[in-house]
């Protein structure tokens, strides 16, 4: 038997391993399966290819496509952060490195995601120095498949306007698109500190937010659904990747 033809039998049925329990129980065939997984290495490559021709934007839409179907077929940790360090890498070509280093947090501790991240650090310095101390900015905290929970703050008058757009991304996302939920308000806040209390169909619920330096901690302190989509939430630890 070619090797390179044993090598593919083996890969496929590691997959299939992999991924059966992702649709034992969705309208989604082994085949279809796999046949998702093995296009990581083409999504990968076709990255490779706009990002050789210094067209950044293009890679990245690549490479996220990378990081979510890694995700999705649950390759391992390694693998993983590959992804996410190839989409940091076009933006830090860009000049973006607040959201290099979002995507380099995810796995903080994988050695790429290190190094990475330590050749940026004086940029990332230089690019917070240029910040307000005023809350307003756009936050990220990441939702799988290549999604990214956003709070963004505008001033308005003596207040500011706060938009969240939230994401559930379970295993079948990338398949079926995630679970959403949003909500649009105006705040006072004081020293970084806010409050909000929302209502809804589903009953009420409470934010509290708090900002130091570049980021965002939301805590959930009254409610359950908040009226968003199946496991979608706006708590947690944002980091801010805009000015």
């Amino acid at each position: 038997m070619d090797f390179k033809w044993h090598r593919f039998i083996q890969i496929e049925a590691i997959l299939l391993l992999l991924i059966t329990p992702l649709f034992a129980q969705a309208d989604i065939t082994a085949e279809e399966a796999t046949a998702h997984c093995l296009k990581i290495s083409e999504y990968s490559t076709k990255g490779g290819e706009f990002y050789n021709l210094k067209q950044y934007a293009k890679a990245r839409e690549q490479y996220e496509q990378q990081a979510g179907w890694s995700e999705s077929c649950q390759l391992d940790e390694d693998k993983v952060a590959m992804a996410y360090n190839n989409v940091a890498l076009t933006y830090i070509h860009e000049g973006n490195y607040l959201k290099a280093r979002a995507w380099l947090s995810i796995l903080p501790n994988d050695k790429k995601s290190i190094f990475n991240l330590g050749k940026i650090r004086g940029d990332i310095k230089n690019a917070l120095e240029k910040q307000s101390n005023r809350p307003q900015g756009q936050y990220w905290q990441y939702a799988g498949a290549s999604l990214w929970n956003s709070m963004t703050i505008k001033p308005k008058g003596n207040q500011y306007q706060v938009d969240f757009e939230g994401y559930y991304a379970g295993l079948m996302a990338m398949y079926y698109g995630p679970n959403l939920g949003e909500f649009s308000t105006v705040l006072t806040f004081d020293n970084g500190k806010a409050h909000y209390a929302m209502s809804g169909d589903d009953g009420d619920c409470e934010y509290n937010f708090d900002i130091k330096k570049d980021l965002l901690t939301v805590k959930r302190t009254a409610g359950e659904s908040c009226g968003f989509g199946h496991n979608v939430g706006a708590e947690g630890t944002y980091h801010r990747v805009e000015l």
